[in-house]
């Protein structure tokens, strides 16, 4: 399972401190993602990369979804690949390029 957060989505360490905007999502070589966030501290601007294990929500959840299942996006994108593959071969039966 995928979870990620949304860019803008207001978020919190999950040991507790100040509310964080997410602005910015990098993957990880693990398959999940980390977020640099930003908040005010003082009067001034801060940000700092997270791992997504890191936050938490303020309110709602974050998005999750399972990679390969049928009917998602990843599954859906691979059949119509394969299917522009298909018509392709079969538009290219005879004709003679010489």
């Amino acid at each position: 399972m995928e979870i990620r957060a949304k860019i803008g989505q207001l978020v919190r360490l999950r040991a507790g401190g100040p509310v964080l905007c997410v602005t910015c999502e990098y993957p990880m070589a693990d398959g999940s993602y980390s977020y640099t966030c930003q908040w005010f501290e003082d009067d001034r601007l801060r940000d700092y990369t997270f791992p997504i294990v890191a936050l938490e929500p303020v309110e709602g959840e974050f998005e999750a979804s399972i990679k390969g299942q049928p009917g998602t996006e990843v599954e859906i994108e691979a059949e119509a690949d394969t299917e522009a593959e298909a018509e392709t071969e079969e538009g290219d039966k005879g004709k003679n390029y010489h």
